[in-house]
């Protein structure tokens, strides 16, 4: 059959097709090729203003002090960039369950005492970090990027706080080196497990879960999770009042 035209219906029909999947950004290459999907993620976090996060650990303790009597459990807060982090985390002690509040400027670090809630100043070795874990130009992001192997798009995919919202669902595996130097330790320096989740129309990173295998003595793997959203918000971060 032939359009008014004078082409054959099918050919407009194709071309018109085309047309529409360009416009909305689904090309082959972005769809079906993971490591291209990574490096697009990355870029666009290295691009955003800021970000809301949350870390969350499961399994096995990872430990935050060198006496190994004070184990992270979560961490939430906001990344703006350069380099100003605010993080409410939850740590587990042998007696409580207590929450320390951290302001990250710069090479700055202030965190609120564990016992009497006040703030002080924390030298970087002692301290856990989330300016340097999510730095999008040197920390997660980055690593995610240079040393991820063995990519395999899973497919699409939802998560629970994403109902009825698609992601691409990448999974590969990342050598642990780089991911004990970024945390001081507290993840393994062996053979990890990464899942990644992207938008991909906006191509944000919405989650990363890192599997960190048991060791010999222990009784399941630990699990870290970052999730991201509310992206590009910036929110002003300044030193607590007791150091203006």
């Amino acid at each position: 059959m032939l359009h008014k035209s004078g082409y054959p219906l099918w050919i407009l029909t194709f071309f018109m097709l085309t047309l529409f999947l360009s416009a909305c950004g689904y090309t082959r290459t972005s769809i079906n090729d993971p490591r291209k999907l990574v490096s697009l993620s990355t870029a666009k976090m290295q691009q955003l203003k800021g970000f809301q996060y949350q870390i969350y650990r499961t399994g096995e303790p990872a430990f935050l002090d060198y006496n190994e009597t004070i184990s992270f459990r979560k961490a939430e807060g906001f990344y703006v960039i350069p380099d100003r982090v605010t993080a409410k985390v939850r740590v587990i002690t042998s007696l409580i369950v207590a929450e320390v509040n951290i302001i990250s400027i710069g090479d700055k670090q202030w965190e609120t005492n564990l016992v009497t809630g006040a703030w002080q100043r924390v030298p970087a070795e002692y301290a856990f970090q989330p300016q340097t874990l999510l730095n999008p130009e040197t920390g997660l992001q980055a690593i995610l990027e240079e040393q991820l192997y063995d990519l395999t798009l899973l497919g699409l995919d939802e998560i629970e706080e994403l109902p009825g919202k698609k992601l691409h669902h990448i999974h590969g595996l990342l050598n642990g080196d780089a991911a004990y130097n970024l945390t001081y330790g507290m993840i393994d320096n062996e053979t990890l497990d990464v899942d990644i989740w992207v938008d991909p129309e906006s191509y944000v990173i919405h989650r990363v879960i890192v599997i960190d295998p048991m060791n010999e003595g222990e009784d399941e793997d630990t699990v870290w999770q970052i999730d991201f959203w509310n992206f590009d918000k910036v929110i002003e971060i300044n030193p607590p009042l007791e150091e203006k």
